[in-house]
């Protein structure tokens, strides 16, 4: 992952790949619903479809959410202006640190590939440099 920081333009030049992962898990979720949809109404028989249509529910609707949660909440920008940035958020998820930016428009932009101390150490100094604070 590289993380350019553009003084004329006064934003952040981020390239990993993000926006392709989240393209691919969208479409990914939208085959599930169609899916969820469309087989219990082609395939089951009604006796199937009175205790398989329970499993078929939840898995359309653990999709929506996670739909919709990508769609509002996540964000996949690859070029982000330090007046949209409110600060670098970090978390501890199994043990791991994760980073992500939280921006001024209720989303957040994941770092996925900031992974070993070397890194963690120069996005943070990165983002100290520049202005923005660390949560």
């Amino acid at each position: 992952m590289t993380i350019k920081f553009n003084a004329k333009e006064k934003s952040i030049e981020i390239k990993d790949g993000l926006k392709a992962q989240y393209l691919f898990i969208k479409i990914m979720l939208i085959c599930t619903l169609i899916n969820t949809i469309l087989f219990p109404v082609f395939v089951l028989d009604k006796k199937q479809l009175e205790w398989m249509g329970f499993i078929w529910i939840i898995i359309a609707l653990a999709s929506m959410i996670t739909l919709i949660y990508q769609i509002l909440k996540k964000s996949t920008s690859e070029k982000l202006y330090l007046s949209e940035i409110i600060s670098l958020t970090e978390m501890q998820v199994f043990g791991r640190k994760k980073f992500s930016l939280k921006l001024k428009n209720g989303k957040s932009r994941d770092l996925m590939e900031v992974k070993n101390n070397s890194d963690i150490v120069k996005t943070k100094k990165l983002f100290e440099n520049i202005g923005i604070e660390t949560s």
